[in-house]
């Protein structure tokens, strides 16, 4: 299921970010929130409850970044036995991108950090 606003750049670029994410080896799914907690887009597999606690998850890990003397909440990763959630901020909001076992997670999160600037 797609959810979005087709006047953001996300959508209107050809290859988009979301699409070099999605094409990205080992991605299964993407999600997209605002600062206000909306969900912008989300795409893929396994994205529906990593679309209802991301928006959560982001403020409780700049509580915990700020806790510790951190300046800015800057990438969480969540691992389980088969999948990785990669969550960064973006534009006030946050991104979410879910990974099958097989990723290779430092790799993965240069090409997220990369599409996400050409937004």
């Amino acid at each position: 299921m797609n959810i979005g606003n087709y006047n953001d750049p996300f959508y209107t670029m050809s290859n988009t970010p979301v699409q070099q994410i999605m094409q990205a080896p080992n991605v299964i799914g993407f999600v997209q929130c605002s600062e206000s907690g909306d969900i912008v887009l989300q795409e893929g597999s396994e994205v529906d409850v990593l679309a209802n606690v991301l928006v959560y998850f982001r403020q409780v890990a700049t509580l915990i970044g700020e806790s510790f003397g951190l300046e800015d909440f800057q990438e969480a990763q969540i691992q389980g036995k088969s999948l990785t959630v990669v969550c960064l901020p973006h534009e006030g909001g946050a991104v979410g991108v879910i990974l099958n076992s097989r990723a290779r997670i430092n790799e993965t999160v240069t090409l997220i950090r990369q599409a996400l600037a050409s937004a």
